[in-house]
């Protein structure tokens, strides 16, 4: 029986799939994607990932096999059993289950099953007849180019000039100049005594000049009772404890003064475990040497299920755990579950 048929067929009208005995198929919904590197246009898809806990019969499956092959539902059961003990026992000889259209199926040398997809198909029907392309960016004009090219435009009128007409617009400023000042050297010399005193303090030699009288500024100059400083510090004194910046306001300007550190720690909510608990055994997921690495694996592991933290830092390294157990009993218990995401999950006594 092609049984990988049948699960294929049912992959593009159902999100799951399972296999009973073997496993569950289940649908990714993701989204468009761009890569701004190569400049492909990805449509969106769903992807096939394998969950080896979903071994219930939900009956979609055999009923499925028995609407194809016209049996019934028993029967349809027991060809899906002999199909599963076929490639459970393929597997466990070393060799690799190949579902068509689905992925490939292989147990490594720690008998753990691992599943790879293949990428080629595109479950997802609203996206039939998509696929990737590639399309080059519009390259536009930078705004030097911009610039230059209108600095050009606006320059071009003038090389366009001929050369005789630069002359002769010289040669007319020259006599605007000159033929001015000849004049005013003949007329005033007639016109005016230059033998007296001549004001040289204005603008006007010709005019008289005239004697400076004092005048006393009784004017007052208003200088501030009150210092700069206690300006600034009454300011920082209305600030409050969880204030980490203050606008300050001297000589009609606005300043922004750092009162304090932001609280990084604070600003992200990651549980980190008490010492005073009485949670001894841990299931350890790794250590870091940064604590925000640290915060990130938390909310990763959080984000899969796990009630995850930060249970310290143990020779230098922070220390982020899968759970946090009582007894060892149970922390052993929970392992298992542990090393299904991460093979090298540990116990730690803590």
């Amino acid at each position: 029986m092609a049984l990988d048929n049948y699960i294929s067929a049912l992959l593009y009208k159902h999100d799951c799939v399972i296999v009973p005995g073997l496993g569950g198929f289940i649908g990714n919904h993701k989204p468009a994607q761009i890569n701004p590197i190569q400049n492909t246009f990805s449509p969106p898809s769903k992807s096939i990932s394998f969950n080896k806990n979903l071994v219930t019969n939900d009956g979609l499956l055999a009923n499925y096999v028995a609407q194809k092959e016209s049996i019934s539902y028993p029967n349809a059961c027991k060809n899906i059993e002999r199909s599963v003990l076929q490639m459970n026992g393929n597997l466990r000889n070393g060799t690799r289950v190949v579902l068509k259209g689905i992925g490939v199926l292989s147990l490594d040398k720690n008998s753990r099953l691992n599943f790879e997809p293949e990428d080629n198909i595109n479950y997802l029907l609203d996206a039939h007849g998509l696929t990737v392309f590639q399309k080059q960016p519009i390259k536009r004009a930078t705004i030097e180019e911009k610039v230059a090219k209108e600095f050009k435009d606006r320059t071009a009128p003038l090389t366009a000039v001929k050369e005789g007409n630069k002359k002769s617009k010289k040669w007319m400023a020259a006599a605007a100049i000159t033929i001015p000042l000849a004049f005013f050297a003949i007329w005033i010399p007639s016109k005016y005594d230059l033998s007296g005193d001549l004001n040289m303090a204005t603008f006007n030699p010709l005019k008289a000049t005239e004697k400076a009288i004092y005048v006393p500024n009784n004017s007052a100059i208003e200088i501030s009772e009150e210092p700069i400083e206690s300006l600034v510090k009454e300011q920082i004194a209305i600030a409050t404890e969880n204030s980490y910046f203050l606008d300050i306001k001297l000589d009609e300007a606005d300043y922004t003064v750092k009162l304090k550190e932001l609280d990084v720690a604070s600003a992200v909510s990651t549980y980190v475990a008490s010492a005073n608990e009485n949670f001894h055994y841990h299931i350890v997921a790794g250590c870091f040497s940064s604590k925000r690495n640290a915060r990130k694996m938390v909310k990763k592991l959080t984000k899969d299920g796990f009630s995850a933290s930060i249970i310290g830092k143990r020779k230098g390294l922070w220390t982020v755990s899968y759970s946090s157990f009582v007894t060892r009993k149970e922390a052993v218990t929970f392992l298992a579950t542990a090393k299904d995401h991460n093979s090298k999950a540990w116990v730690l006594n803590y």
